[in-house]
């Protein structure tokens, strides 16, 4: 009798177990919601481990329940405040972000129509006939040298009735001296994290991720930078930055 190859045991059908990596989304005493690629699902989990809002975690998945494994280690809690935009009611401005303009002119508003995680989700478009661009960044994180950061976000276009037209995002990290600073006062270069050009509808949603590392003692940002006209527009949705622990 020979033992099957792994190859074998991979093309043959039984009751395989699926292993993943996603965020917590939410929790409660005994329930839990997670995020993986953009599809939220709920997830059971084992004691002692309570999962938190931000929590990077593994999860496996045994015909259609889903389990959480832990809290993956070396991955902290969000940063990042209202990083869902769910503070903010639907056509106001979202609340702890600040919309800077680089070329041209755009407006943010939060929406209902598409979201990640929650109900919302923060809407970029242009306010004149061209291309704009912009960024939306966040309060500021107080970081120290050497602090190294898992950055994420998702993106999706826009599009309307104008399916040809291109839409861009990119996810960076802006650095400061002083948590009240403001772009473009800054004290370094702005880090590019992530970016993704043509953005397709959402969902399903663009991830944008990556790691940055502090060359400072003050502050960071995380900036979304939207490429938009005012036909088209950048949707932006859970928005996470994970001090990496030691």
């Amino acid at each position: 009798m020979t033992n099957p190859t792994p190859q074998v045991l991979a093309a043959s059908s039984g009751p395989w177990a699926q292993v993943r990596t996603g965020t917590v989304a939410s929790a409660t005493a005994g329930s839990a919601v997670v995020v993986v690629g953009g599809t939220s699902f709920p997830a059971s989990f084992i004691s002692p481990y309570q999962p938190a809002a931000g929590d990077l975690v593994s999860v496996i998945r045994q015909d259609s329940s889903w389990q959480i494994l832990g809290r993956i280690a070396g991955a902290g809690s969000s940063l990042v405040s209202n990083g869902s935009f769910e503070a903010s009611g639907v056509g106001t401005s979202p609340v702890d972000w600040t919309l800077y303009d680089i070329a041209s002119a755009s407006t943010v508003s939060v929406t209902d129509a598409v979201a990640v995680d929650g109900g919302h989700s923060a809407l970029v478009t242009a306010t004149t006939a061209t291309t704009a661009q912009s960024y939306l960044y966040s309060e500021a994180i107080p970081v120290s040298t050497g602090d190294v950061l898992t950055v994420s976000a998702y993106a999706g276009a826009s599009l309307g009735d104008n399916p040809p037209v291109a839409v861009d995002a990119a996810l960076y990290v802006l650095w400061f001296a002083a948590p009240t600073d403001l772009y473009p006062t800054t004290v370094g270069p702005d880090t590019l994290v992530a970016e993704a050009t043509d953005l397709v509808p959402a969902p399903p949603w663009t991830p944008l991720s990556g790691t940055v590392t502090s060359t400072i003692d003050g502050w960071m940002r995380v900036a979304l930078r939207s490429t938009v006209t005012d036909v088209t527009g950048v949707v932006w949705d859970f928005v996470t930055a994970r001090r990496n622990e030691a």
